[in-house]
């Protein structure tokens, strides 16, 4: 694994984190599904989702085909990075 591929799955993981633990998502998907589960930390810990969301990342980072997947989140994951490093994030 190159040191550019450890950033982008780190990105990659903390975006999907971020989504699962702080975003409502589109239709409030995330907020019913949060309050639905019995998934315990899982769902509203952003530690915690790292952790698992890091593992999802890993497993499809070995599928080529499924690189692409990864690649997204972490373009997100930067984009919003930066819109909350600039200030310029809505939320």
């Amino acid at each position: 694994m190159t040191p550019f591929d450890f950033v982008l799955l780190a990105l990659a993981a903390w975006r999907l984190a971020y989504l699962l633990a702080k975003e409502d998502a589109p239709f409030k998907l995330m907020a019913r599904i949060r309050q639905r589960t019995a998934l315990g930390g899982l769902l509203t810990c952003i530690y915690c989702a790292s952790v698992w969301t890091a593992l999802l990342v890993f497993v499809l980072w070995q599928f080529e085909a499924l690189r692409v997947i990864v690649t997204v989140a972490a373009i997100s994951g930067l984009a919003l990075m930066a819109g909350n490093y600039t200030g310029s994030s809505q939320q």
